[in-house]
């Protein structure tokens, strides 16, 4: 019987139309079927063979008829489906002239991506479930490493190799330099996730913009000259940034780059020269390139262009709130 039911699940693979199933429901639980021909046998058995054949026919006929009952199912949905015509000119979804607003976490990562595009950079994706070589040793963070707890991490458990969701879109770094030679200017946004506690500045679910350059002659003038460009294309070019001397064991010398809201230095997030322990990581010469690397949130740049106090307003869903932007 259960090659009966391969045979049939086969046959209505190949099924179009409400007549190719009829033909198949008839060939196989029709007079002439091998089911019907089977039925006919029971009077002539004794009644544990009867009762055992007769079990086994019923079972199969059942879920024969299911079968087809769902390919019946799926003919008239697509049957039943009536074409969109997408030369049509639309509607707007309410009478109202109010037919929403872009986010202002989407009004600042779309901006950031035009700023970074103008400027010669790719915008790469990466994977959100990170191992912990990319995420960290590769970046210069062995287990043992302090700067480790600068990150509250969630791990994933019940796997072979160590998974967690990305503390920070860094991990591309590597995975990029190994597949890519120099030079090469990218920036990696995305969604990244750290075991903390929500305050009016930090969240525990937030989308980064990594950058990353690699070059010949790279130089930290470079990397600062970048960045006050950046900030102030994206805040304005009278926006107050200062650069202070910071420590990330992936970037040597680091900084942390802060603008002024509302008369008090709010941070950005971290830039360096990249260690070149991370450039041999991926397969770079560091005797012969050298480069930076930055990183910040876009909840962070939105709080200081629209003068929000509180980043998590971005994730309450009060249309009144978000109208405004």
């Amino acid at each position: 019987m259960e090659d009966l039911l391969i045979k049939l699940k086969n046959d209505l693979d190949k099924a179009n139309s409400l007549l190719d199933l009829e033909k198949i429901r008839v060939s196989y639980l029709g007079k002439k079927s091998f089911i019907a021909q089977q039925m006919k046998l029971l009077s002539s058995l004794e009644n544990d063979k009867k009762a055992e054949l007769g079990k086994t026919l019923n079972i199969a006929k059942k879920n024969m008829l299911l079968l087809i009952e769902d390919k019946t199912a799926q003919i008239d949905a697509v049957q039943s489906y009536e074409p969109i015509d997408i030369s049509r000119p639309g509607k707007a979804l309410y009478e109202s002239t109010k037919v929403g607003h872009m986010h202002p976490n989407n009004i600042v990562l779309k901006e950031t991506y035009r700023v970074f595009t103008e400027l010669g950079f790719a915008i790469v994706d990466s994977p959100e479930i990170e191992t912990d070589w990319y995420n960290f040793e590769a970046l210069n963070m062995p287990e043992v490493h302090p700067a480790r707890e600068m990150q509250d991490t969630f791990y994933i458990k019940g796997t072979d190799q160590k998974l967690l969701p990305r503390t920070h879109t860094s991990g591309m770094q590597v995975r990029f330099m190994e597949n890519n030679k120099p030079p090469f200017k990218i920036i990696v946004p995305g969604k990244v996730f750290r075991n903390e506690n929500e305050d009016a500045t930090h969240a525990w679910v937030f989308n980064q913009i990594e950058g990353l350059v690699v070059g010949e002659g790279v130089s930290v003038t470079d990397m600062k000259g970048t960045l006050l460009q950046i900030v102030k294309k994206q805040l304005g070019p009278e926006t107050e940034i200062r650069f202070r001397a910071s420590y990330f064991p992936y970037t040597e010398p680091s900084v942390e780059v802060d603008a002024k809201f509302n008369g008090k230095w709010l941070e950005l997030g971290g830039a360096g020269m990249i260690h070149p322990n991370v450039l041999v990581n991926g397969g770079i010469d560091p005797e012969k390139y050298s480069g930076f690397a930055f990183g910040w949130g876009a909840e962070r740049l939105a709080v200081i262009k629209y003068g929000i106090n509180d980043l998590r307003q971005l994730w309450r869903p009060k249309f009144e709130y978000l109208e405004q932007f």
